[in-house]
């Protein structure tokens, strides 16, 4: 090759780079700036003129000077392949890069840093970030999250009635998320500086339950070696959480009654009345009218409790919240156990939309932490997911076996309805593609072409 033909391809080079949109400066070897394209002036507002045949890090401030010569030191030597950094300058934000120029036998040449205006984009960043902020505050409510419209009236009462003192009866399945709803109720109120104190009714015995709650004397019983204060007085001045308060035994109820009206404690093997502050919030997953029909449950307690209810509805009736939700714990889980961020498949969302969720929003919860937990990639699929959720799902389930003599084939008919519904059922999960619904049945694609053909034939 020619000298005529080394400058030509120069040439073409530095025009290349003279018309490039980003701002180009380079450095020699020596540090010494050779090159300044036009870009460079406009975004960083200076004359090429000004610069050209200066030293790279006499331009600079001591400060900076220190900090970029560390770092041309470090691309020179090889130790870092580039850095980048903001800068923010006459009102503009900029992401310099420098890069390390060699030549074909490795020697270094130079540093090359390419200018990039970022502004509007970083705007748009912070315009997204509070735009997200004011999302989530309008769907979130303490620890909990809620898009869909069945929750917002459950937001709109714990933001009214925190602050009050009056006492808040938490229905709804187990698994929905009471002690989430009671924990918001007490942060947003103003007793939030003294304590929540949870009390699992159902996990106390009922001998031990008295003494749990309104505390006992020393030598009250064999082992009060000590007197101790009860939960009521332990969440002095702030809540007490009676979760499942529909497996309290009627005796403790009555007790309970007592304390909700006169406000003061008698502690076991106590005589002195002892004064509490504490405002009550139960949570039940029963029907608690059923059971003061029953006699299971006391009606004047019940409407004690009731004064404010709040009826949380199970995850199956709030769609909407399912993906936010298994976004979210993924994202935790995956923080928790130090893997790289995990997002879901198409096909990992289409299974978690049409679960039924009997376990609620912990069953959704515990699945993301198992799925963290075995995914393998950086995309969880319905193979991370519980064996159930890849099952089939059928509100209506085939008739119920009922032999009768002369009719030895009701075992086979129960079970080519059951093999329908499977096969109806995977078809759906899998948007009618029957490769993906066979594997999802576990058969092969020829296997359910013929169960297909033979149920047309039926």
């Amino acid at each position: 090759m020619d000298f005529k033909t080394v400058s030509a391809g120069n040439a073409v080079y530095r025009e290349i780079l003279t018309s490039m949109g980003e701002g180009i400066i380079f450095a020699d070897h020596t540090n010494r700036i050779i090159f300044v394209n036009a870009a460079a002036e406009q975004l960083r507002g200076i004359k090429a003129s000004n610069f050209l045949g200066r030293d790279l890090l006499a331009i600079h401030s001591p400060p900076a000077r220190e900090r970029i010569s560390a770092v041309l030191t470090s691309l020179r030597d090889g130790t870092i392949q580039f850095h980048t950094r903001p800068l923010e300058a006459k009102g503009r934000i900029f992401a310099n890069s420098y890069y390390p120029i060699r030549n074909e036998t490795g020697r270094f040449i130079g540093t090359v840093m390419i200018s990039r205006d970022i502004t509007e984009k970083e705007h748009l960043k912070e315009e997204n970030s509070v735009l997200r902020d004011q999302l989530m505050n309008e769907h979130t409510c303490g620890e909990m999250i809620g898009r869909s419209p069945v929750m917002q009236p459950v937001f709109q009462i714990i933001r009214a009635t925190a602050s009050l003192d009056s006492t808040i009866l938490i229905s709804g399945e187990s698994g929905t998320g009471k002690e989430l709803v009671a924990r918001a109720l007490h942060q947003k109120s103003r007793r939030s500086a003294s304590p929540l104190v949870k009390v699992n009714c159902a996990a106390l015995p009922e001998s031990l339950l008295e003494s749990e709650l309104f505390g006992f004397e020393k030598g009250a019983f064999t082992g009060a070696v000590r007197e101790r204060k009860g939960k009521f007085e332990q969440a002095g001045r702030g809540t007490l959480f009676l979760d499942e308060i529909g497996e309290m035994p009627l005796s403790a109820q009555a007790k309970l009654l007592r304390v909700l009206q006169e406000k003061t404690v008698e502690r076991v093997g106590g005589n002195r009345e002892i004064r509490v502050d504490v405002r009550i919030i139960a949570a039940t997953n029963r029907d608690l009218r059923q059971d003061v029909a029953a006699g299971r449950f006391r009606e004047d307690l019940f409407y004690r409790l009731n004064v404010i209810p709040i009826n949380l509805p199970p995850l199956r009736e709030r769609h909407e919240d399912i993906l936010p939700l298994a976004t979210i714990f993924l994202s935790r889980f995956s923080q928790e156990m130090e893997r790289p961020p995990l997002s879901l498949s198409r096909e990992a969302k289409q299974v978690l939309l049409n679960h039924p969720y009997p376990g609620n929003v912990r069953e959704l919860k515990n699945a993301m932490e198992r799925a963290a937990a075995l995914c393998h990639g950086s995309e969880l699929t319905i193979d991370d997911l519980p064996p159930e959720f890849s099952m089939p799902h059928q509100n209506q389930q085939p008739g119920v076996l009922s032999p009768a003599p002369g009719q030895p084939s009701v075992l086979a008919e129960q079970i080519d309805q059951w093999e329908t519904v499977l096969i109806e059922q995977a078809l759906k999960s899998s948007g009618n593609r029957r490769g993906e619904a066979a594997r999802l049945l576990g058969i092969s694609r020829k296997t359910l072409w013929k169960k297909l053909k033979q149920q047309a034939a039926c």
